[in-house]
This record gives structure tokens, sequence and C-alpha cells, in this order.
């Protein structure tokens, strides 16, 4: 289990990392306290951006440098106006999804979200294809489902509806694998291949060498398929700082299966969602790309961040079901990155937007480190109103953070007697916690 100091030092290495980038850095020390290593990640964080600013000020997309190539940490780009022409050349996304027993073919476009490059996947694949029926997990996270609504020519349908489907002329068959959904992956079958033309896979909610995107992505060309991974970067990939609005789409295939097979249309598919990117209009802003990506220690920085959120969520709802009288009010997630509390059933969102707001207001009152935010992978404890997926009641999200066993404690303890005096069943009775070094180092 980390201790408080091991866990001090750790923030010191992701405060120093993105402090390094600075064209004049800080004079750092070691912080003293959990609080201390929140507030100074994001000054630095702020200070960083405002000397991006300041730098590229006279830069805009007619009124450009004598060079077409500009530079930010790993990442250059060529560009004549941005919006029409970028190209970016940087750090592979996925590190660890190399197969070196099948050559295969990656192309890259970055967007300025995640939603974004979602959009922009769906409209190639709507001009490659005209038809487009694509297969959803039943829990598909909400805003994804919102847009493919907007799709005329794409039809959804649940996987439980796929054994349904029967082979169709001139239509593509895309198999969606969400790593936000609550029950986890579709699983990975033969008949899935044999039924499917594309996996679209967005991986969000899992870091960039994390084993189940190696799972996913050997599996997809072990099978001839042709892959898509979908991404937004503001949550997991720029150190809790939500550093820029930055997505990205990745599409892969077996080398031999783009020039002859089954994928040949997949080259296609990579040229029309660069030009979705640019019709749409939505590449990515130069200042958007953080500058302390890329390097061995941004991965281990941010494997380590990443690892001690998912136990401090496991932790807080596994503590807090020995709390709660009824324990469907709690629900974990696969990923480990948030969990829901159920208050009562339909409620109305701005009701229960409320009650977050009032427990986080109660818990800083405290002196924890939590906030009123509508996001996850912070170095806070992240609590709003999330709507369901499955059930579409409103409920409260709390992504715990990278934080201090201790503290975790202290937070489901704070958790728990709130949702008490409030009028929610609990068991009663108090959990233990250590007292913490939260505020004073």
């Amino acid at each position: 289990m980390e201790t408080a100091k091991s866990y001090l030092e750790r923030k010191y290495r992701e405060i120093s990392l993105i402090n390094n980038c600075l064209a004049r850095p800080f004079d750092l020390t070691q912080p003293e306290s959990v609080a201390a290593a929140i507030d100074r990640k994001f000054v630095v964080a702020a200070a960083l951006k405002a000397e991006r600013c300041v730098l590229g000020w006279r830069i805009t997309e007619t009124a450009r440098p004598a060079t077409q190539h500009w530079k930010s940490g790993g990442f250059e780009f060529i560009y004549g106006y941005q919006r029409a022409d970028l190209s970016v050349r940087g750090p592979p996304i996925y590190t660890a999804t190399g197969f070196p027993a099948m050559p295969v073919s990656q192309d890259t476009s970055y967007t300025c979200s995640g939603m974004s490059a979602m959009a922009a996947l769906l409209s190639a694949l709507s001009k490659v294809h005209g038809k487009v029926e694509l297969l959803i997990p039943p829990d598909c996270y909400t805003e994804t489902r919102e847009l493919l609504e907007r799709f005329g020519s794409i039809r959804v349908f649940v996987s439980e509806s796929w054994r349904h489907l029967r082979p169709a002329h001139g239509v593509v068959r895309v198999v969606l694998i969400d790593s936000s959904v609550r029950s986890g992956f579709l699983p990975l079958r033969d008949t899935l291949a044999r039924k499917a033309d594309l996996l679209l896979f967005d991986t969000t909610c899992l870091w960039q060498s994390s084993a189940g995107i190696r799972c996913v992505f050997a599996w997809a060309l072990q099978s001839g398929l042709p892959l898509a991974l979908v991404r937004s970067h503001a949550k997991l990939d720029s150190l809790g700082i939500e550093y820029g609005r930055l997505g990205s789409v990745v599409i892969a295939a077996p080398l031999k299966d783009v020039h002859s097979g089954r994928s040949r249309w997949i080259k296609k598919l990579s040229e029309q969602t660069h030009e979705s990117v640019r019709l749409l209009g939505v590449a990515p802003v130069l200042a958007h790309f953080p500058p302390f990506a890329g390097t061995e220690e941004f991965e281990r920085c941010s494997i380590a961040r990443t690892a001690a959120i998912i136990r401090n969520n496991r932790r807080m709802a596994r503590r807090l079901s020995f709390a709660f009288e009824d324990l469907g009010r709690i629900t974990p997630y696969r990923h480990g990155l948030y969990f829901t509390l159920s208050p009562q059933d339909d409620m109305r969102a701005d009701d229960v937007s409320h009650l977050a707001a009032t427990l986080c207001a109660e818990l800083s009152r405290r002196g924890l480190p939590v906030r009123h935010s509508g996001s996850f992978g912070f170095d806070f404890t992240a609590i709003d109103c999330f709507r369901e997926p499955m059930s579409g009641s409103n409920v409260i999200r709390v992504a715990a953070s990278d934080i201090p066993v201790a503290v975790v404690d202290e937070i489901v303890a704070a958790i728990a007697n709130w949702w008490s005096l409030n009028g929610f069943s609990t068991k009663g009775g108090s959990i233990p916690t250590r007292r913490s070094s939260y505020a004073g180092g």
C-alpha cells in the first residue's frame, strides 16, 4: 500500500514533468500535503498554458510563421491552413498494441475532442458505405448513443439483437466496444468476426497500453477484422489537469488485408476520416497537445496514476457497500474510474445535481479534496449528476481520484454520514478511518 510519503514523491515527479516544459521553470520543492500537491500542479499547468499562448500569440491559421513546421514536446505539426491540411507527427498513441507476427497498417487522425473523433469516423463510414448497421452494448455511453441517433444512414442495434441479423448486401456492419460500459466488453467470438466488418473501440476509460486494448487489438487482427480506436485524451492522458481538448481516431488493419481481401476498403475509410475532420471543422488546436506527453517518465507517471485511481474507486465502492442497507444503490463500473450512488427512483436531473453539489460542499467544508465536476481522472474526487445509461435514471457519480488511502477512507465515512443525515438508508454506525494529512502535511 502506498504511503503518504511515497504519494507526495510521486506527485512531485508529475509536477516536475510539467514544470520542465516551461521556458522559465518554477523553483519547486516537494509538496507537503495532498492539498498542496493538487493546487501546485494546477498552478504549474496554468503557467504552461499561458506561456504557450504568449509564445504563439502571433500565429493564426492565416498568419503563420515562415516555417510550416511547429513543435510541442514530442509532437510536430505540418500545416498551411490548419483546418484544411494539418498533419501531426508524434509518439504512437497505443504503445503496446504491436503484433510482431503480423505487419499492421495504422493511420492516425487527431481531432478537437473525443466526440468529434467519433463524429468524424461515423461520417466517413457513411461516405464509404451508404448503409451502416452498428451493434452497441445496452449501456453504451449516453452521448455516443445520442450522436448515433443523428446519423440517418446508421441503423443501431443493441447486442442482444445481433444473432437475429441476416446477411445484407451493400451493408457494412460495425461492432462498438465501449470502455465506459458498466458490464464490460462484448465477448469476442468467432461468430462476431464472421458477421462484422469493423470493430469500433472507444478506449477513453483505459490507459493507452492496457491489457484490455492489447486483447481487443490482437483478437481483431487474428480474426482479420479492421479496427478503429477512438479516444478522448482529456481524461487519462494529461496527468489529471485536462490540459486541452483533444481526441483521436486510429484505424488499423492487417497490412495484407488492406491491399487485398475483406479489409481493402480500410484505406478509403482512413482517407475519408481525414476529409471529415477537415469538412466538419474539428481539427485539433495546436496548443492543446500536451508537451509533456510521449516520454517514458510520462508513461510511468500516468500508469501509476491510473492504477491508483482504479484502486481507490474500488475501495470506495466496497467500503460504502458496508454502510448501505440497499446495495442496489451502489453501482461499480468495470473500468474502475468511477461508481454511482442512486438516491431514489425517478428523481429529476436538477434535483440530483443539487444533491451532488450539496454533498460536495459538505465534504469540502470538512477539508476533503472533493469538487463538483462532471468529469473524472483528476487528483481530486469529482462528484456530479450522471444519467445511468441502462435505466435512464439520474444518479450521483463519484469519481475517486489519485489520493492516499487514508483520505479515501475519510471521504467514504463522510459520504456515508451525509447519506444517512439526508434521509437515505444506511446500516447505521460509523466506518473506521485513519486520520489523514490532507490539509496540513
